[in-house]
């Protein structure tokens, strides 16, 4: 009689790969090499031959991003169990935590506190408003670092958490991506001043951190080209050539798939001559930077903007 109700309604295949993307923060590219290259999740097919993913994949999903995100290679960790899959999440979160020692009160964290109420309000013309004031009022070199810096973080954190939802987050997102590019493209700069190219490389979705490098070399003298997100090297590569730029640099925030964003690094470094220094920021490309430097690859990583800046200005100086 109650035979019905056997199934379990989260094994049910029912979203499609732009749903999986939006509620996962991985991208469409990264989804089907999981699936093809590691077997990460098996969605079934629609009658058209579209990919329809469960509920448990969605859930499989969001634990494998997680724990690569920590470090861990994907090939490993598509292997495990959900249950093994959580217990990682878990230890890797409160590892995390117990790490984080209490840092310092920002300049800005009322304008923070602020601007990431109204993203949970889902408020964008207020945080429009609210970044634009503050960097108007402090300046583009404090806006970067003690507002939009500590905000991306404090977003991050919520999104681990669960305090923030995907709608929130691209909100969020398109505001300061938006914000950026207007703020990048009034700093004035020289007729003749060298060019930096800026993109991120195949599966990274997430333009945030190309857009503040790109402001910040903007403020050393550079003259921005930003291509946008999730790129393949040999695009990078001869849009640097047909462009003259002097300099590329790639953002990396989340590394989904380790061994491929690697090798795109490489390629990327290999299309380039060595007289056009190559620049990586971001967390992802930070967990990238001790395979980078064994492979004797060439790629300056910088933790930090104020790095990015110091290295900006010795190569605008060595241009000129």
């Amino acid at each position: 009689m109650h035979a019905k109700f056997d199934h379990d309604p989260t094994d049910t295949p029912r979203h499609p790969i732009a749903v999986v993307a939006d509620r996962t923060g991985l991208s469409q590219d990264v989804l089907r090499v999981w699936e093809r290259r590691y077997a990460a999740v098996t969605p079934a097919r629609d009658d058209g031959g579209q990919r329809l993913y469960s509920d448990a994949d969605v859930t499989r999903l969001r634990l494998l991003r997680n724990v690569t995100e920590a470090g861990r290679p994907i090939g490993r960790m598509a292997a495990l169990s959900p249950q093994d899959l959580e217990k990682l999440a878990t230890e890797d979160a409160q590892d995390r935590e117990a790490r984080l020692e209490p840092a310092p009160e920002e300049p800005l964290s009322g304008v923070v506190a602020s601007a990431l109420a109204s993203v949970r309000l889902l408020d964008g013309r207020s945080l429009d408003i609210e970044l634009r004031r503050a960097a108007a009022v402090h300046g583009l070199p404090v806006f970067l670092e003690s507002l939009v810096t500590p905000l991306l973080r404090r977003m991050g954190e919520e999104w681990h958490g669960g305090r923030l939802s995907p709608s929130q987050e691209h909100l969020a997102s398109a505001v300061v991506e938006s914000v950026l590019s207007d703020l990048t493209r009034g700093v004035a700069t020289a007729d003749r001043a060298p060019s930096l190219l800026l993109a991120t490389p195949v599966g990274e979705r997430h333009a945030i951190g190309a857009l503040m490098a790109g402001l910040a070399a903007a403020l050393e003298g550079w003259r921005v080209i930003f291509l946008g997100a999730d790129l393949p090297a040999g695009e990078i590569a001869s849009a640097a050539m047909a462009t003259g730029a002097r300099a590329v640099g790639v953002s990396v925030v989340y590394l989904a798939d380790r061994d491929g964003t690697l090798a795109e690094l490489r390629a990327l470094r290999s299309a380039l001559p060595r007289s056009i220094p190559m620049f990586a920021g971001g967390a992802g490309a930070a967990a990238l930077g001790r395979d980078l430097t064994k492979a004797g690859v060439g790629i300056a990583v910088f933790a930090d903007l104020a790095a990015l800046r110091s290295a900006l200005a010795e190569a605008a100086a060595g241009a000129n």
